[in-house]
């Protein structure tokens, strides 16, 4: 008999999320052209999209001392579900700009509640399960784009909405059956000090922004680059996500295994190459085909390195973890800002296989970082 826990509700969480997500990605080659939105815009209003989504991530500890995790979540899933239709029927630049700007915020602190419930469900667990949910919201962006791509062409973008409607509401009613009331977290009044180091976890967030600039980007521009290739097939142009979806979900999902089978580095350096590979076909345009499955080699290879450099954050400062990866996440966030805007102008003034040519380079810097990084790792651990 089918019964909800607390660990399904949470994939199920991370499933409408994800929907939401690849609900609105789906439609952006139909949306682009009802709003009026130029690749140049279009890259400059996905950079404030990213600002502020750093910025609800930022304020999540705020926003915790008030109110706790379940009844953040029953209030912003039905947000984020507005937010999203708000998106799609937007008819000009400076409404679509806006729509990015609260979409992405109430993403983003969706984001955080969403993870934080999951930290203490994996806790409850007893064993690694984290990667699981993060699987699950890639699955959820595949599914919700590849289905958005399909309605938003034949019916227009506002039917891309309709995807998420019954995922949603699934999701709240889980969360609402099973989530309890937690106790709200509160700071200490003489909270120990520790010294980071913020050296190594510099150059740790640099990559792991870099790394998370190049999934956005791939999220962002697939179905225009796969429309530009073939318009003949543009209601297909969600396959793409799709296929990057499906692939990135499955290596979260076996990440857990990967890292204790072969170690962070050997892991993060040989599923980046292989998502390097991916980009470099994408930067040439070689197809409609070929480019679906290049995406698909894009999913997999840059999936797992973002929870492998937090989990090197954390190693690294074990009294301090929350510090460590908030400091990470902060630095993180300069690159996952600017490439938006960069993107976007290349985009405009040279073409769609630019972007990716583009995101070739800067996933290459982040893997000469990250083999770097680990390096001076090893070395500080020998002192």
């Amino acid at each position: 008999m089918f019964k909800l826990t607390p660990r399904l509700t949470i994939l199920i969480v991370f499933a409408a999320f994800g929907t939401l997500v690849g609900s609105n990605a789906g439609s952006f080659p139909v949306l682009v052209k009802q709003a009026a939105v130029s690749r140049e815009a279009f890259g400059f209003m996905g950079g404030l999209g990213m600002l502020a989504n750093i910025t609800a991530l930022s304020l999540g500890g705020f926003i915790n001392r008030h109110a706790d995790h379940r009844t953040m979540l029953l209030l912003m899933l039905p947000l984020g579900l507005v937010s999203l239709w708000y998106t799609l029927i937007v008819g000009s630049p400076l409404s679509y700009g806006l729509s990015v700007i609260i979409f992405s915020f109430i993403l983003g602190t969706t984001d955080i509640f969403m993870n934080a419930e999951a930290s203490f469900v994996e806790q409850d667990v007893g064993k690694p399960i984290f990667s699981s949910f993060h699987g699950s919201a890639m699955y959820g962006i595949a599914f919700g784009g590849l289905c958005s791509s399909l309605v938003s062409t034949w019916y227009g973008p506002w039917a891309a909405g309709i995807i998420s409607i019954p995922c949603v509401i699934f999701a709240i009613y889980a969360v609402y059956m099973t989530i309890p009331h937690r106790p709200i977290a509160r700071h200490q009044e003489n909270p120990k000090r520790v010294v980071l180091p913020r050296k190594l976890l510099t150059f740790v967030g640099i990559a792991a922004g870099l790394n998370v600039s190049c999934e956005v980007a791939s999220i962002q521009w697939a179905g225009q680059l796969l429309e530009s290739i073939a318009p003949q097939l543009a209601a297909y142009s969600g396959l793409g996500l799709a296929f990057y979806g499906i692939c990135s979900g499955s290596m979260r999902f076996a990440g857990d295994g990967l890292r204790a089978r072969f170690g962070d580095q050997r892991t993060m350096v040989t599923s980046l190459c292989f998502g390097i590979i991916g980009l470099a076909v994408l930067s040439f345009e070689p197809g409609f085909w070929v480019s679906v499955i290049a995406f698909a080699a894009v999913g997999a290879g840059l999936s797992i390195v973002f929870p492998c450099l937090f989990a090197l954050a954390a190693k690294l400062v074990p009294e301090a973890r929350a510090a460590a990866l908030g400091y990470v996440s902060m630095v993180g966030g300069l690159p996952r800002i600017l490439l938006p805007w960069v993107l976007g102008f290349l985009a405009q003034h040279y073409s769609l296989s630019a972007v990716f040519g583009a995101c070739v380079v800067v996933a290459s810097t982040a893997l000469i970082i990250i083999i770097s990084t680990f390096a001076k790792t090893d070395a500080a651990v020998i002192k």
